[in-house]
């Protein structure tokens, strides 16, 4: 494709990108930044262009992550509420030291099928497939064995405590369901 018929088929396309982004966005002002954003990125990144009969898939690709870029970069507005603001990292961290005990408790009242290939795998961080070597044992056994071991213990969690996560799956809040679970015995 020339760069004439490129550039032409771009423009063509703009007002449409626009009312893509506008749809996705509060305003028409950050409508038209984000515009800005998606044709820069479309005219800096033309050679990666594999396809021209694909023009228009690609071309909304490249306001997709500009949206995705746009809302990973917002941060938040408002005042946390107060018992939020008040948890500190020592909080957290106590959390998940008692999660990891607690975790650590069920892992080894898993049956022994389950417990060694999901300690060797978690603990000590060994491959799949080392794991089958020192178990003598096939690599799909053990991939059954281990997920099976990580669904068994999240079952276990799941029905001690009710987690929260962020969008990193990382826990940032837990609220026990029995009286006893989670804690380090």
């Amino acid at each position: 494709m020339t760069v004439q018929t490129f550039d032409a088929n771009v423009l063509e396309m703009a007002p449409r990108l626009r009312a893509f982004l506008r749809r996705r966005v509060r305003d028409d002002a950050t409508a038209d930044d984000l515009t800005q954003d998606t044709l820069l990125k479309v005219y800096r990144s033309r050679a990666a262009l594999r396809e021209d009969t694909r023009l228009q898939a690609w071309l909304y690709r490249v306001p997709r992550t500009t949206l995705i870029d746009y809302y990973r970069r917002q941060k938040p507005t408002e005042e946390l509420p107060a018992a939020i603001a008040a948890e500190s990292r020592s909080e957290l961290a106590a959390m998940r030291t008692a999660i990891a005990a607690s975790r650590q408790r069920f892992l080894e009242e898993l049956p022994e099928a389950y417990r060694k290939p999901v300690r060797l795998a978690e603990v000590e961080g060994l491959p799949l497939a080392k794991i089958a070597l020192r178990m003598d044992l096939s690599l799909t056994a053990v991939k059954s064995r281990v997920r099976r071991g990580r669904q068994m213990l999240k079952a276990r969690l799941q029905a001690c405590c009710r987690f929260e996560f962020d969008r990193l799956g990382q826990v940032i809040g837990w609220e026990r369901r029995k009286l006893l679970c989670c804690e380090q015995r």
